[in-house]
């Protein structure tokens, strides 16, 4: 045999007895985030994403798991997810379908051509069940639970632990709760701390309506590139008056309420001091509380009958 015959005999071996990567990992494609050069999309694809996993890893086996993301967004934590963690099935549900703008995004970020095939998103009606559409092993959600409606609370906490199996556990973070220094979302326009729970809402509009200065890059996700600057201002300044102006005990209480029991909790502080006029309305507690992160678990069979 020559060595030209014996080389390529050697590569066709190699190549037949090599380790093989699933045809689902291969069908997502490569992707780097060498030039990632977008705020938004580095935080939730980065920081999110990771936060999200650290908080499951102890309690899930990401291979065999079906997690569904509740309020998903543009889906940029998802997509994030199932490339890093690879999951069973990744499933977005959002009342908005901005995630359709996913696949350009990640072209864009990180050079993946195509979305990996266990990674999906629904567009549902706000309050719609989803215990009727799917189950799920993992809960999560991010940034989502302050634009809950008060009046339909109960009902989705308690919609999310029928679609929750016994045992699963849920994810969820809230930041920034509203009675924070920046709980108005309004942070974009308006540096002032607390200034929403100081001005009245017609001072609010009035400062988010003459703000001229550039947009931070943190901020300018899906919502800020669909719209005019002045239909977006109208459009951030609508979503803090339909806050629910949830705190996080109630939170927690919320869905205790339900049958969750909570595995682990967090709650993070700013150190600056509130105006002694609000002082003498709200609790300094309440005030300096600016996140919450919460592990959550419904009951095992056993304990579930």
């Amino acid at each position: 045999m020559s060595e030209k015959q014996r080389n390529f005999w050697v590569k066709r071996l190699a190549g037949f007895f090599a380790p093989r990567r699933s045809a689902r990992h291969e069908v997502a494609g490569a992707w780097n985030t060498e030039h990632m050069d977008d705020e938004w999309f580095s935080s939730h694809f980065n920081y999110a994403a990771d936060t999200v996993c650290a908080w499951l890893a102890p309690h899930v086996d990401f291979a065999s798991a079906r997690i569904v993301d509740f309020g998903c967004g543009d889906g940029i934590t998802d997509l994030a997810i199932a490339l890093k963690r690879h999951p069973a099935e990744m499933i977005g549900v959002d009342i908005n379908p901005g995630f359709d703008s996913l696949p350009g995004l990640a072209r864009a970020q990180i050079g993946l051509r195509s979305l990996p095939p266990g990674l999906r998103f629904e567009a549902i009606r706000p309050g719609q069940p989803l215990s009727g559409l799917m189950s799920a092993d993992v809960l999560m959600t991010w940034s989502v639970f302050e634009h809950v409606a008060r009046a339909l609370l109960d009902p989705v906490v308690a919609d999310l632990h029928d679609t929750l199996v016994p045992g699963g556990v849920m994810f969820l973070q809230v930041e920034p709760l509203f009675y924070g220094p920046f709980g108005s979302h309004l942070g974009r326009f308006i540096e002032q701390r607390w200034a929403h729970l100081e001005l009245s809402d017609e001072a609010l509009w009035e400062r988010v309506r003459s703000h001229n200065e550039e947009i931070p890059a943190k901020e300018k996700e899906i919502n800020f590139h669909s719209r005019s600057l002045d239909a977006y201002k109208r459009f951030v300044f609508e979503e803090y008056q339909k806050l629910n102006r949830l705190t996080a005990d109630e939170l927690v209480a919320l869905f205790r309420r339900h049958g969750f029991r909570v595995l682990r909790q967090e709650r993070r502080s700013v150190p600056w001091e509130p105006p002694a006029a609000l002082l003498s309305r709200y609790p300094r507690e309440l005030m300096t509380t600016n996140e919450i992160l919460l592990l959550l678990q419904k009951a095992p069979v056993a304990q579930a009958a």
